[in-house]
């Protein structure tokens, strides 16, 4: 597999306010503390709207047994008909120890409705040999209750991935996080499971907007949601981490890429859309967390619902809107 530094983008528009207008039921869900599979967290989501309309999502949560808290994580699926509501299925869809690769956790997923009508679910998988292991996971499901193994696109640590929604040329391009960066990678097997070659850096973290309270640039970013098909290019969601390991304050920004070549980036936005700050966000869990896997478009077509793990104990959501987004992406 090559690998090649992409170069950065050559102009950033001007700057605007754009922010993401929480849900004033923030947040969406809790751990259930009689639960015996969610009752520690539940947090990083993926969503999705279904042909029918209905909003389906899967999220990571964790557990007790006993009074030991277990951070194997299992995924859950709730459902909505409006993407703010949600009933959550009793029992997990997706567990940790489906095979070999996923023994500690099936983490952080991801969801695209695939060329071939599958949706597939790109994840973090943790094996049984220690942190720094996690491969990037990928499953497949049409009905969200039976899930097939598709694979592993390439062996070496990296997450937070999501293939572009369709074929770009005769490619399937992949976005994930290879420390400290995020990267592409593309393959003409749109089974997805083999050829993944010119592994890229896409956007450094040092494109990335500094801290609104350092000014540092991030330590580390990665892809948050899926990538959105705009009339201006592809609107991918990125998190980005600020300040010290196991100290970070997590935020969400964005960013657009061509739409005929995604290894060209046309705009960084230069401030997060999301800053950490209320309460879910910023107690009884890990402070300062804000992890997005997930963006809808809302009933209405007038918005993007995003979805976001708090303080990696709870979920959250809020609205970013298409206007805000005027001579960016429309």
């Amino acid at each position: 597999m090559t690998t090649e530094v992409i170069s950065r983008p050559e102009r950033i528009l001007p700057h605007r306010k754009i922010q993401i207008e929480r849900f004033s039921n923030n947040p969406l869900l809790i751990p259930g503390p009689n639960s015996s599979w969610m009752s520690t967290r539940v947090f990083n989501c993926g969503v999705i709207q279904d042909d029918d309309g209905l909003y389906k999502m899967l999220f990571r949560a964790t557990f007790h047994r006993g009074n030991i808290a277990y951070s194997n994580s299992n995924l859950g699926l709730a459902l909505s008909t409006n993407g703010i509501e949600w009933d959550v299925l009793s029992t997990p869809v997706l567990r940790s120890g489906f095979n070999q690769y996923s023994i500690r956790g099936i983490e952080d997923p991801r969801i695209v409705k695939w060329v071939n009508g599958w949706y597939y679910i790109f994840t973090s998988a943790v094996p049984d040999k220690g942190p720094n292991v996690v491969r990037i996971g990928i499953f497949r499901t049409k009905n969200f209750h039976k899930y097939e193994w598709v694979g592993i696109p390439f062996h070496g640590i990296a997450n937070s991935a999501a293939v572009f929604p369709e074929l770009i040329g005769d490619n399937a391009f992949l976005l994930h996080r290879k420390y400290p960066h995020i990267w592409v990678s593309r393959t003409q097997d749109i089974s997805l499971q083999n050829g993944w070659k010119d592994n890229q850096i896409v956007i450094r973290a040092e494109d990335l907007y500094p801290s609104p309270e350092t000014g540092i640039t991030p330590r580390k970013i990665g892809m948050a949601a899926p990538p959105i098909k705009t009339p201006k290019g592809w609107l991918v969601l990125v998190f980005a981490a600020h300040g010290k390991r196991f100290e970070e304050v997590y935020s969400i920004g964005f960013a657009v890429l061509d739409l005929h070549d995604p290894t060209k980036v046309k705009y960084i936005h230069p401030n997060p859309i999301l800053w950490p700050e209320k309460v879910y966000e910023m107690e009884n869990g890990k402070r300062g967390i804000c992890y997005c896997c997930a963006a809808v478009e809302s009933p209405d077509k007038e918005s993007f619902y995003i979805y976001w793990g708090a303080a990696d104990r709870v979920i959250a959501g809020g609205r970013l809107m298409k206007e805000d987004l005027i001579g960016i992406c429309y």
